[in-house]
C-alpha cells in the first residue's frame, strides 16, 4: 500500500487542487491520498471562507481519501513553522511514502538542493535579523542572506545561484523549500514530489475567462467577496453544489467579521503591550498601541500598520495570534535543524469509507494517537498535548460563534431559514464520512 500526502488549506477547494490530487496519484502510483488541512483559520492570518468540516467534504468528494487537521498553532504560523508542523505530523504517522506539493519551478532536484543550503546557521539567522532591522522585509532579507552565502561558497556556479534566487521569489517554491528543509531536518523517509503549478499566479486576484485555466484561490476569494458568480466555473461540480447548498456567497467569513472581537482584545491589553504574542515584535507592539485610536476594522488596521518591513500578512497573522490568545512557543526560538515541534496527536476530520485501510495502518504504525472523538481524547494525551488540542477547540469556538451569528443574521430572509444553526460543538462533532 502506497500513501501520498498533501498539506493544504483548500480555501476554497478548486480545480487546481483537484488536478494536484489526480497528478499526485498518477505520478506516485499511490493507492491513497491523505490530506493535512488547516482548520478554521489559515496561514495568511485570516479565517477560512467556510468551516473545516465543509472543506473536508469538498476534498473527500474530489479525490482525497483521508483528511487530518493541522493543529491551529502551525496552520496560522509563518511558512517555516506551517511546513515543519505539517511535515512533522506526517512523519509521525509512520505510513506516508510521498509528500506532494505544487511549485512554480517543478524541479524537485533544484528545490531539494536549495533546501540543503537553507538549513540556516546561527550566523545566517543573525544576518537576516539585521537586515529586517534595517527595514528589509523578511522574504527579501532571507533571499539576500542566502545569495551572499552562495557567492561565498566556493565552487557554486553563478547560473546555480540565479536558479536558486528565483526559487526564493515565488511563494509556492518557498513553501516547497520549507517542506524539503523539514524532511531533511527530520531525516524522514518520506519522498518529496513536486507538480508544476499551472494557471494563475499564487497572488493573482483576477479570474481568467478560460474555464480550463486554473484560477488561484486568491482570485476565487476576491470574486466571492465581490458577490460575483464567475468563480463557480473554477470549482469542481460537487464543490459548486456545496457552495450553492450552503449559500456561501451570502455567509462566507472574512477577517472583518472578527473586527469587534479583535478591538476588544486589543483595548483590554493595550497597557501591557503585545510582545508576548507569537510574531509580535517590540516595534509592532508599539505601533498597535500608537494607532489603536484609529482602529476601524481588522483589515483597515492591517493596512494602517503595514510598512516596508512589516507586510500585511505578517500583521494580520500577528493580530490573529492576539485574538486567539496564542503566545510564542519555546520551540520556536530554536533554529533549524535542531528545532523539534510538538506534535502530540493526529486529528481526523474525515475519510472515505473505502479508505479504512489507511486508518488501520495509522493506528498500527503511528507514534501519536489518531483522534476521532474529542470527548475521549483527553485521556490519551499528555498535559502538553491536551493544551494544544484545547487551543484548536478554542479557535473553532471563536470561528463558530462569529459564523453562526452571520448565518443566522442572513436567516432573516425566508430563503435562508434552512441555514439557521447553532455553533458546532467540537466535543460532539463526528468526522465527515463519504
Amino acid at each position: 500500500m502506497k500513501i501520498a500526502a498533501i498539506i493544504a488549506e483548500y480555501n476554497p477547494f478548486h480545480k487546481g487542487h483537484e488536478f494536484q490530487i489526480k497528478e499526485t496519484r498518477r505520478i506516485t502510483g499511490a493507492d491513497y491520498i491523505l490530506i493535512v488541512m488547516s482548520g478554521d483559520f489559515v496561514q495568511r492570518g485570516t479565517p477560512a471562507l467556510c468551516n473545516k468540516y465543509l472543506r473536508t467534504r469538498m476534498a473527500l468528494e474530489n479525490g482525497a481519501d483521508v483528511v487530518l487537521e493541522l493543529p491551529s498553532l502551525y496552520a496560522t504560523s509563518s511558512a517555516e513553522y506551517f511546513a515543519q508542523g505539517g511535515v512533522s505530523l506526517l512523519d509521525k504517522l509512520g505510513v506516508i511514502d510521498y509528500l506532494s506539493f505544487g511549485s512554480e519551478c517543478g524541479d524537485i532536484r533544484l528545490i531539494t538542493n536549495c533546501a540543503k543550503e537553507l538549513l540556516f546557521t546561527e550566523q545566517q539567522e543573525k544576518q537576516i535579523s539585521a537586515l529586517v532591522a534595517q527595514g528589509v522585509s523578511f522574504p527579501l532579507a532571507r533571499q539576500q542572506a542566502f545569495l551572499e552565502m552562495l557567492h561565498t561558497n566556493s565552487g557554486t556556479a553563478s547560473s546555480s545561484s540565479d536558479d536558486m534566487a528565483a526559487l526564493l521569489s515565488s511563494p509556492n517554491n518557498i513553501l516547497g523549500l520549507e517542506y524539503c528543509k523539514s524532511l531533511l531536518a527530520l531525516n524522514s523517509n518520506i519522498q518529496p514530489v513536486t507538480i508544476r503549478r499551472k494557471g494563475s499566479e499564487y497572488h493573482d486576484n483576477i479570474l481568467s475567462e478560460d474555464n480550463f485555466h486554473f484560477a488561484s484561490a486568491s482570485a476565487i476569494r476576491h470574486a466571492i467577496y465581490d458577490k460575483s458568480s464567475d468563480y463557480l466555473c473554477h470549482l469542481p461540480d460537487s464543490v459548486a453544489s456545496l457552495f450553492e447548498e450552503h449559500k456561501i456567497l451570502d455567509t462566507f467569513i472574512t477577517e472583518d467579521d472578527f473586527s469587534l472581537l479583535l478591538y476588544y482584545k486589543l483595548l483590554s491589553e493595550q497597557k501591557a503591550g503585545f510582545t508576548g504574542y507569537l510574531d509580535c515584535s517590540v516595534e509592532l507592539s508599539g505601533k498597535i498601541k500608537k494607532y489603536l485610536p484609529e482602529y476601524r476594522s481588522y483589515s483597515q488596521f492591517c493596512d494602517l500598520l503595514k510598512s516596508k518591513n512589516l507586510t500585511y500578512t505578517r500583521i494580520s497573522r500577528t493580530l490573529l495570534h492576539i485574538l486567539l490568545n496564542r503566545k510564542t512557543p519555546v520551540s520556536y526560538s530554536v533554529p533549524m535543524p535542531q528545532r523539534a515541534l510538538t506534535i502530540p496527536y493526529a486529528r481526523l476530520l474525515g475519510f472515505r469509507k473505502d479508505a479504512s485501510e489507511v486508518l488501520s495502518a495509522i493506528k498500527k504504525n503511528s507514534s501519536i494517537p489518531l483522534i476521532s472523538n474529542v470527548a475521549d481524547a483527553m485521556t490519551l494525551l499528555t498535559e502538553e498535548g491536551a493544551d494544544m488540542l484545547l487551543q484548536d477547540i478554542y479557535a473553532c469556538d471563536v470561528y463558530e460563534a462569529v459564523s453562526s451569528q452571520k448565518v443566522n443574521s442572513a436567516s432573516g430572509n425566508d430563503n435562508f431559514n434552512s441555514l439557521k444553526k447553532e455553533p458546532l460543538n467540537e466535543y460532539k462533532q463526528s468526522p465527515v464520512i463519504v
